[in-house]
């Protein structure tokens, strides 16, 4: 069993978030989060790390060059190629590395 990870920093589409006020049943004014409908571009770090054949391994990494890590993940690279959407979103590498162990 082979191991690399992929990993670096990113652009991608996050969530705005607002905040508001709130009178409570109490009286008492309270600020509260919500998330908006809106998105912009912020920078993330996110991490792939494939276990596997060194075919799928290349397969895998090859296919990594196109999407981001949706956080930290790691991922079996013959699953992470039937099903790259479950493990991935849509951005752009800023920074990245190879790393193989």
């Amino acid at each position: 069993m082979k191991r690399i990870a992929v990993y670096g920093t990113f652009e991608a589409q996050v969530p705005v978030k607002q905040r508001y006020w709130k009178k409570r049943k109490d009286g008492v004014r309270q600020r509260y989060w919500k998330t908006t409908k809106k998105n912009k571009m912020a920078e993330a770090k996110g991490r792939f790390e494939f276990s596997g054949k060194g075919r799928d391994l290349y397969k895998a990494v090859i296919a990594a060059h196109h999407v981001i890590p949706k956080g930290y993940v790691k991922v079996d690279a013959e699953k992470f190629l039937e099903n790259p959407e479950y493990y991935s979103s849509e951005g752009v590498w800023i920074k990245k590395e190879i790393e193989s162990g």
